[in-house]
């Protein structure tokens, strides 16, 4: 009894010590140092597949993404950085992706992580890929560059196109009724959609893919002044992307049907002259007027008589007071065009990225975010400008009018639609004015930067300067003496 007892406790023990030893490194996962970001990536994109993952998940990427934050880019070998920034980008990819496909197994702080961790890797892959393939950024304004006349993105590949590969291989371009198209304009106003949920994205629209009844791809989208029409899919590919990220619904039968939904519904408000309008008030309950956004809302309630609601994950409006009371934007929860990325119910297909923009995207995207943060945080306000005022005045009311053709001209005008209401036309200008002062000092910054130290700034390395040029800017505001060399305190500054 006694040397049978000792064996099955000899047995227990042997197992005990294989099962721990089995576990032992994936129970405590903890993120790699990035001294070698190619080796990093690699133990990182292995990581990620651990089955333990999901319980080590808000720690691990929090880690990573303080690690990440803190990195001196400047200090890192540059020509071995350039010469593995390809295999870099592309294992970001592949942790993203691989993040992505566990989706369902995470929870709702995992997932928010998540998100936070996708737009700081793209970053990364973006600021790599841009150096390695040594692009020429553009500045994409209507006057300086036509995109009507570009190559297609997704479709025609150049070295300014980075289209990302799935396991290794180049998917064939086969868009299929119900998928959609998350894409990141190259505005203002788009950096400020992006930007306007307290969860930041790098998003700002939705294409949602459709087939007419001959077959052929087109896309339905709601723009603003125009409301919800039909495109051709080049025209919407063609649409001034930074980037494009490219979903599908699991179920196939529901996505399909969904598409014809809406194709019908957007159809039948065209032939009765009586088109859907832009939500301006993003009243995601009231359909009769549609956001980009609520087209794809809008296409699964009908297919699943309102059980397929989404996004999976609401976002919320809760901070940038000042300019969302501007818009008529109620606080609460919402629908950013980002918040597809982490719904576990879609499949990522694929990304695309013109690297000429992605810089202009990502300063963008600092002036923004730190306008917002100044906003909730140093209770900043926006004040109306001479330009504001004229915008949402005499302008707003000459386009009414039959000489709005005319005033154009002379002062050389932006059009806009009529039924574009005026407190938003009046707001985008200010946001205009005072975002683009900012853009236009920090992009200087940007530049003198990458001469002195061989690397343009990072995003932690925008907002760092950003917030200087907020202190030097307020100083210069203050002192009666300097006012008028104030760049934007004028019309966004701490109101008394």
């Amino acid at each position: 009894m006694k040397s049978t007892a000792l064996l099955c406790l000899s047995v227990l023990l042997t197992q005990s010590c294989a099962f721990k030893s089995r576990f032992v490194a994936s129970v405590d996962l903890v993120p790699p140092p990035l001294d070698n970001l190619l080796k990093a990536s690699e133990i990182i994109a292995e990581d990620v597949t651990d089955r333990n993952f999901p319980e080590a998940c808000v720690g691990y990427l929090s880690r990573l993404e303080k690690s990440i934050d803190g990195l001196d880019i400047k200090s890192l070998p540059r020509k071995e950085l350039l010469k593995q920034a390809e295999a870099i980008s592309d294992n970001s990819w592949k942790i993203r992706t691989g993040l992505h496909k566990r989706l369902a197994e995470f929870d709702k702080p995992c997932v928010y992580q998540l998100q936070s961790s996708f737009r700081q890797f793209r970053f990364i892959e973006d600021y790599l890929l841009e150096m390695h393939n040594e692009v020429t950024h553009i500045s994409p304004t209507p006057k300086d560059f036509d995109f009507s006349i570009q190559p297609v993105p997704m479709l025609d590949q150049t070295p300014s196109f980075y289209v990302t590969k799935i396991n290794g291989e180049e998917k064939e371009i086969k868009f299929e009724a119900g998928d959609m198209l998350v894409t990141r304009g190259v505005s203002f106003l788009s950096a400020m959609i992006a930007r306007l949920g307290d969860r930041g994205t790098q998003f700002s629209h939705i294409v949602w893919v459709d087939k007419n009844a001959k077959g052929d791809i087109r896309t339905i989208e709601s723009y603003v002044g125009v409301g919800v029409a039909f495109y051709e899919i080049q025209a919407a590919l063609k649409n001034e992307n930074a980037r494009i990220l490219w979903l599908r619904a699991k179920d196939k039968n529901l996505s399909k049907l969904a598409s014809e939904k809406i194709s019908k519904l957007v159809s039948d408000a065209l032939e009765s002259e009586k088109p859907i309008k832009y939500d301006y008030e993003l009243n995601f309950e009231d359909p009769k007027t549609m956001s980009c956004a609520e087209v794809s809302q809008v296409a699964f309630q009908l297919a699943s008589d309102g059980k397929f609601r989404i996004p999976y994950y609401p976002n919320s409006i809760t901070g940038g007071k000042s300019l969302t009371e501007r818009l008529n934007i109620e606080p609460g929860p919402t629908y950013e065009p980002g918040d597809m990325e982490i719904d576990p119910r879609f499949e990522l297909v694929g990304e695309f990225k013109d690297l000429r923009l992605t810089r202009d995207s990502r300063q963008k995207d600092a002036v923004l975010s730190a306008m917002f943060r100044w906003m909730n945080e140093e209770k900043y306000e926006l004040k109306d400008s001479l330009k504001s005022k004229m915008a949402g005045g005499l302008i707003y009311s000459i386009r009414r009018t039959f000489l709005w053709p005319l005033v154009k001209k002379i002062l050389k005008l932006n059009d806009f639609s009529k039924e574009v209401p005026r407190n938003m036309v009046k707001t985008v200008a200010l946001i205009d004015q005072v975002a683009g002062a900012m853009f236009t000092e920090l992009k200087a910054r940007d530049e003198a930067f990458e001469k002195e130290h061989g690397v343009p700034m990072t995003a932690v390395g925008l907002s760092a300067e950003l917030e200087k040029i907020r202190l030097e800017d307020l100083e210069k505001y203050e002192n009666r003496k300097t006012r008028k060399k104030a760049i934007f305190h004028k019309w966004f500054r701490q109101l008394k």
